[in-house]
């Protein structure tokens, strides 16, 4: 019970803190646009991360599980002048996810796109902030099939669905001509949710409408991109992700990873 509680709190935490971050940022903005964003990685991006990754599937176990938990990503971004469209697929898998001697094969996928407006333009520690911030809609898709033995025509696995609108923040800081500070923060606002539940025990509806505080799914990144050309860059950054669902039976998982990207500017 005590790992439980610790847990949840370490969970409200990260919560608290992505939320000030987010307000924190968004008092930097200004009212007029800005319609330089020259520096905006457009194009491709293709992208790789790893490091650690728990959760605590309560339809399956109140134990925390753990591991690493592969980042796969592709990006594409395309500048329209007075605004940025950007579409971001994500896949990640491993059947290395555990609790002692007990496997699961854990599974995401994100799909979302939006559009970002630009700000206005300001300085820090002497250097240009760009800013932008836009509307964002999220498919999100949890599968998780533990490897523990069961009898008869029973079976153990659990899935979630989120279709969320979210609020999207992304700021550049240039540090040089070829080396940018880049950061971005999503939050999910409203969602459509869907979780399995078990019908013999549990009367709850298996779609239900999430608000913020019920269905979380958010991500946070900070890190340095490189530009071998005008139309080539790397990228190395940390990135932070958290997903809790707490309308059913309590969903929670937390990662956090370092990733690296190759963008490519068509």
């Amino acid at each position: 019970m005590s790992k439980t509680n610790e847990y949840g709190g370490f969970m409200k935490v990260r919560i608290i803190v992505t939320i000030i971050i987010f307000i924190i940022t968004a008092k930097l903005s200004g009212q007029d646009t800005l319609k330089n964003s020259i520096v905006y990685p457009t194009g491709i991006s293709v992208l790789y991360g790893s490091g650690s990754y728990s959760q605590k599937d309560e339809y399956i176990s109140k134990e925390k599980y753990s591991g690493s938990l592969p980042l796969f990503s592709l990006i594409w971004a395309r500048d329209h002048q007075q605004y940025l469209y950007k579409l971001h697929m994500s896949y990640r898998n491993s059947s290395k996810i555990k609790n002692y001697n007990v496997s699961a094969d854990i599974t995401h996928v994100t799909i979302n796109q939006g559009f970002l407006y630009p700000l206005k333009k300001k300085t820090l520690l002497n250097r240009d902030l760009l800013l932008w911030i836009g509307p964002t809609t999220d498919l999100f898709f949890f599968f998780n099939k533990p490897d523990i033995a069961v009898s008869g025509f029973d079976y153990a696995q659990s899935f979630a669905l989120l279709l969320s609108t979210s609020v999207s923040k992304e700021a550049i800081l240039k540090l040089k001509p070829d080396l940018q500070l880049e950061s971005s923060l999503k939050i999910t606002i409203l969602s459509l949710g869907m979780r399995m539940v078990d019908s013999e025990e549990d009367d709850s509806s298996p779609v239900k409408l999430l608000t913020l505080f019920s269905g979380l799914n958010s991500s946070f990144d900070l890190g340095v991109r490189y530009f071998l050309s005008r139309k080539i860059s790397l990228k190395l950054a940390y990135r932070s992700e958290i997903v809790r669902i707490s309308a059913w039976e309590p969903l929670l998982s937390a990662s956090d990873s370092i990733t690296i990207g190759l963008t490519c500017k068509l």
